[in-house]
């Protein structure tokens, strides 16, 4: 490798470490559900695992990234280098009792690079999104004047809840072939972020004492966390291929420092070192490829979050399920014209919510597409992913939100590391 390509290595290095800071600062999301938990929990995998349903334990390619399951880095090529990075947008439309809201943001979701260690080992990092929290909505209502019999009046106030913030983690994943046809891998997580809740009370009149009050929750996360995954590939005949996947994250405390302060006639303030932990989670999927042109998969994954802590209690959040199926077609990877060289993918996906809502949990119904456009002359690929999905259910009590999100992804694949021969 060359110092130009040395250079690159580390100036890419230096831009993964100023981005985790940014996308921590950023939330794609205006759903009020986010209020609850930890946020809107992200997927793992990057464009293409997106545009499949977010299928990601079976997915083995040489040509982009996967942290879904770290045991997919040994496919790489030893001479390759893929670098990625992705853009987002989401338009929401939230429902409830006859009224309709729009609202859209926009963000930069993840940057990751991967490269060989050697034939049999790859090596990955980068910054991902964990959750996101984002919302900002209000009500009215009207409490009866405390007048006693000589009044009999009602005093109208506003509440107002929004928030802001979310959890973010830079990895590092390491992955080796220990035989022919099983891979094992896994990353290493720094978890880092802050949610921030405001809830404003505003009544009408001027007589009440403290007629506004402020009350703001903080809460500041640092933690270390890790995903294990294993990969069996196997090749039957010429055209056969098919891979089974499994991940684990281990139940692990994710340090909590919470802050709240109330403000009216007077600022409170206070501050505690809470109990948090992240679920043990168990993901399993596989993927089947015929003749390197079309590729179908699912994914299970079980995230055990009834007998985690949060805010020092089990219990208090529910356990999730996702389901994901997905597919890609290639006509021919190698053909002559562009058109036979663009991948389409599609999927579709369901999961529940692990945070109960009015006593009721929310389901997240989703349907995606994809499509990968090849450079000319380049093992560079464009990716757009596009999600439609909708979150509620048939309790009444639970608001109802639509949402259209569409993704854009760079997944640079160079040929680097190459030995000049001596002639």
């Amino acid at each position: 490798m060359n110092k130009v390509q040395n250079l690159i290595i580390l100036v890419l290095t230096v831009v993964i470490s100023m981005t985790a800071a940014g996308i921590a600062a950023q939330n794609n999301t205006n759903s009020p559900y986010t209020r609850y938990g930890y946020g809107q929990l992200q997927d793992q995998g990057f464009s293409v695992s997106q545009s499949m349903g977010g299928i990601s334990y079976g997915l083995r390619s040489n040509a982009t990234i996967n942290p879904g399951n770290p045991a997919s880095y040994s496919a790489i090529d030893s001479t390759s280098f893929l670098f990625e990075f992705s853009a987002s947008g989401l338009l929401s439309s939230f429902s409830s009792g006859g009224a309709t809201r729009n609202t859209f943001t926009g963000n930069l979701d993840y940057i990751a690079l991967q490269v060989p260690v050697t034939k049999w080992m790859g090596l990955s990092a980068g910054v991902i999104p964990f959750s996101f929290v984002g919302y900002n909505y209000n009500f009215n209502d009207s409490v009866k004047n405390a007048g006693g019999e000589t009044d009999h009046g009602y005093t109208g106030y506003t509440q107002a809840f929004n928030g802001k913030g979310g959890i973010s983690q830079v990895y590092l994943g390491l992955a080796f072939d220990l035989f022919d046809h099983l891979s094992l891998g896994a990353n290493a997580y720094y978890m880092f972020g802050d949610i921030t809740h405001y809830r404003t009370l505003a009544f009408e009149s001027t007589d009440i004492l403290a007629n506004s009050t402020v009350s703001t929750s903080e809460l500041y996360i640092s933690s270390f966390n890790a995903r294990f995954g294993l990969q069996y590939h196997e090749t039957v005949g010429d055209k056969h291929a098919f891979t089974i996947g499994a991940v684990y994250e281990f139940k692990s405390p994710l340090g909590g420092k919470l802050t709240e302060s109330t403000s009216g006639v007077d600022t409170v303030t206070t501050s505690s070192v809470e109990s948090f932990e992240l679920p043990d989670t168990y993901g399993g999927g596989f993927t089947y490829t015929y003749d390197g042109r079309f590729t179908i998969g699912a994914d299970a994954t079980y995230q055990a979050f009834s007998s985690a802590k949060y805010y020092g209690v089990t219990d208090s959040l529910s356990n999730r399920l996702k389901l994901s199926l997905g597919a890609e077609y290639v006509n021919d990877p190698r053909g002559h014209r562009y058109v036979d060289r663009m991948h389409w993918r599609l999927g579709a996906s369901y999961s529940d919510s692990y945070v109960r809502v009015n006593g009721a949990t929310a389901k997240d119904f989703a349907v995606t597409l994809g499509i990968g456009l090849p450079l000319r002359n380049s093992k560079t690929m464009i990716n757009f992913d596009l999600k439609y999905g909708n979150i509620g259910g048939a309790n009444q009590a639970l608001l109802n939100e639509q949402y259209v999100q569409l993704g854009i992804n760079v997944a640079l694949n160079e040929t680097w590391f190459v030995r000049s021969k001596v002639r």
